[in-house]
């Protein structure tokens, strides 16, 4: 576990480097206007400062540094908790998932400045690494998205916009500390001149362990105070910078770096299920990205980018809540790596196309190792990557097409075809893993906005996933357009089909793995309104309704399995007011109704997808700068299926969660001239005892306090 200490001396790190010559210039006191339609961050062209078509006839939700900042919040998952039609749960993994409209987090794409982020194993990514210091904004899109991010985003596309270094202060940071040697900290520096900008940020979160709410009753598993296994630990550096060789051509790069550790806090005994004993004990994770844009004429820009992201993980699980002895112990690594290109042609001034080319390769490998009483046995490769090895009693090893092989405690496993096994003494195992898949995606994207009341986008793609041993295609399409009927009205309606190919996990991992998996597709349909209302009040409202063919998930085996048909239909409700001065209350609603078309009798509704979500959030500045945030949400409606003997048989039964009710409060209070902030920030002031997942609490009340500081 880390201490203080190491906060003090990443805090000297960045103090170090933003005092080296790269930065020695200060801000531009005046930002340079640069054409828009260079700015590498936004993979949707815009024409001037409106927003473009697709962000206008779609439903897309911007929170933006000064909301951030109110909030009060340390990591991305707490931003997206306030975006209407966001679900952000956090199950037995561990990590914060984010699920859109009843879409889970590994159908959401992840930019951060336009640039895939997702990994290759599953897909997935966990917002809470990404710390509030490095973000400018958020801009989440939902509903028919644009075909220009390539395969996947069913649920939806979060970008994240980075802090730059020409709007930035020249130093800056926040230390904020509860109990449980709970500690969050940052650091930045930037700088710009007269064709560059920069900036370095770097973070550290820590903590022992989470508090469970006062109301939660101990039992045989889960005792105390703090939340078993609930330890974390993140370092992270950024930095990024971009130049202007000339007006007409600019080169950008980012960079991260994190590390860290964690627990997966387990099962608290409450519940039928098995509990494990997991964790994550390193984690090292690196991003590197480069882009470009170059304008050759008036109607020509080309503009594009590569990127690197990696991930190696150590997980663990132990034999007991001890956390001493190895049960199993997996070290992966997850690559993407690939690039865009962009062709733009503006074709008139109402008119644009926009051509995009898009390769990209993910990889992953692992190494598992298997161990019995206080002998490990050591990793051995398998023949291919379809292989694994089990310990098991007396009998030797066997393989098929994609089999595997076990061992017993005096013989040997081999393998067949495409399998293999090792098998060794005291009944352990192993096994390795080294597989990969290129996707590749040529599209196309029509943009027509002839003046502020019309416009109009159509966009199509081709898709292919090319695997080891088979290749799948298919395409993706979307149409959408916005009208403003009225000053105060605006209509919007899209429609698109997306596809999905399976990830690495789905496809090889060791006891949930298909190899006959093939590619999810969903069609979308949205209809919204943007209505003006007296006392300077705005209505946002989008119906939905999507079908899902194909989708992947898990069968109660455990196995991943193309499980049929799933329909999602629902109504996302955001109301804002502002008629008091520095008064914004924000009242949302969202309503999702969910269907498995093709289950049995009693099992047709989706788990851990709320039905309502209803949240109120309120911010107001005193005239003394005394600033308060409250957010208050109620999650209602969640079901999940568990095992129950009737008769002389086992079925799963329908279970429902119960609804929960979380009230967060940030104050703030500005000193001179707003260079220096002292904050309180609470979460679950009401210390709710609430589950978002069977049989795992959830944090209950804690208070932080903290600084926020810059020059």
């Amino acid at each position: 576990m880390k201490d203080k200490p190491k906060l003090i001396k990443i805090s000297a790190l960045a103090f170090a480097i933003s005092s080296c010559g790269v930065f020695s210039i200060a801000n531009a006191d005046e930002a340079i206007e640069r054409d828009p339609i260079l700015n590498v961050t936004d993979v949707i062209v815009v024409h001037g400062e409106r927003a473009s078509v697709t962000e206008l006839s779609t439903t897309h939700w911007s929170i933006d540094e000064d909301e951030i900042k109110a909030l009060g919040v340390q990591s991305l998952d707490q931003i997206l908790r306030n975006v209407p039609g966001l679900y952000v749960r956090t199950g037995g993994q561990g990590a914060p998932r984010v699920d859109i409209r009843g879409f889970k987090t590994r159908h959401v794409t992840l930019l951060i400045n336009g640039v895939p982020a997702n990994g290759a194993e599953d897909g997935q990514f966990d917002p809470s690494v990404i710390p509030t210091s490095q973000i400018a904004s958020v801009e989440v899109s939902v509903g028919p998205t644009s075909v220009l991010y390539g395969p996947g985003g069913a649920g939806g596309v979060i970008n994240i916009i980075t802090k730059q270094g020409d709007n930035s202060p020249f130093l800056s940071g926040k230390i904020e500390a509860t109990t449980d040697n709970t500690y969050n900290g940052d650091i930045s520096a930037a700088g710009s001149g007269e064709n560059w900008q920069g900036l370095v940020s770097v973070s550290h979160q820590q903590t022992d362990g989470f508090p469970l709410s006062d109301d939660y009753p101990d039992n045989d598993n889960q005792s105390g105070d703090i939340r078993n296994n609930s330890d974390k630990s993140i370092d992270n550096i950024y930095a990024q910078a971009s130049y202007w060789l000339s007006e007409d051509t600019q080169i950008t790069a980012n960079m991260s770096l994190r590390s860290g550790e964690w627990g997966k806090p387990p099962r608290d005994g409450t519940s039928s299920g098995s509990i494990k004993f997991e964790r994550v004990d390193d984690y090292q994770s690196q991003t590197f990205q480069l882009g470009m844009a170059h304008r050759f004429n008036d109607m020509f820009t080309l503009r594009g980018f590569g990127y690197h992201n990696q991930s190696d993980v150590v997980e663990n699980q132990y034999t007991d809540e001890g956390y001493n002895k190895l049960k199993q112990s997996q070290d992966g690594r997850s690559t993407v790596q690939g690039g865009n290109l962009q062709l733009i042609a503006e074709i008139a001034e109402s008119s644009t196309l926009t051509t995009a080319l898009i390769a990209e390769n993910q990889s992953w490998n692992s190494s598992s190792k298997s161990y019995s009483g206080d002998k490990s046995i050591q990793s051995t490769p398998l023949a291919a990557s379809g292989g694994g090895g089990n310990g098991g009693g007396n009998g030797g090893g066997n393989g098929g097409d994609n089999g595997g092989g076990n061992g017993g405690d005096n013989g040997g496993g081999n393998g067949g075809d495409n399998g293999g096994g090792n098998g060794g003494g005291n009944g352990g195992g192993s096994e390795a893993f080294d597989d990969s898949a290129w996707l590749y995606t040529l599209a196309s994207e029509y943009q027509y906005q002839g003046s502020d009341n019309f416009g109009v986008t159509f966009g199509a793609a081709y898709h292919e996933q090319e695997r080891k041993s088979v290749s799948e295609n298919d395409y993706s399409g979307q149409l959408s357009g916005y009208w403003q009927m009225f000053e105060q009205t605006k209509f919007n309606a899209g429609i698109a089909k997306k596809v999905r190919f399976p990830s690495m996990r789905n496809l090889y991992a060791q006891s949930s793995g298909n190899d006959d998996l093939v590619a999810e597709t969903s069609q979308h349909f949205e209809l919204g309104l943007v209505q003006g209302i007296s006392a300077n009040t705005e209505l946002n409202l989008a119906g939905y309704y999507t079908d899902a063919d194909n989708y992947i998930s898990k069968d109660t085996a455990g196995i991943y399995q193309n499980m049929g048909r799933y329909q999602f239909k629902g109504v996302d409700l955001s109301l804002n007011n502002q008629s008091i001065d520095e008064l914004s209350v924000t009242f949302a609603y969202s309503f999702l109704d969910t269907e498995d078309k093709d289950a049995t009798d009693g099992m047709d509704s989706l788990e851990y997808r709320p039905r309502h979500q209803v949240r109120l959030q309120a911010d107001y500045e005193l005239p003394f700068a005394l600033r308060i945030n409250i957010n208050l949400e109620r999650i209602m409606g969640q079901v999940y299926y568990a095992q129950e003997k009737v008769g002389d048989k086992k079925l799963w039964v329908e279970q429902s969660l119960q609804d929960y009710t979380l009230l967060d409060l940030n104050l703030t209070q500005a000193l001179i001239d707003d260079k220096l902030e002292l904050f309180l920030r609470a979460t679950n002031l009401l210390d709710e005892n609430y589950y978002q997942s069977e049989a795992i609490p959830q944090a209950g009340r804690q208070f932080f306090v903290g600084i926020n500081w810059q020059i």
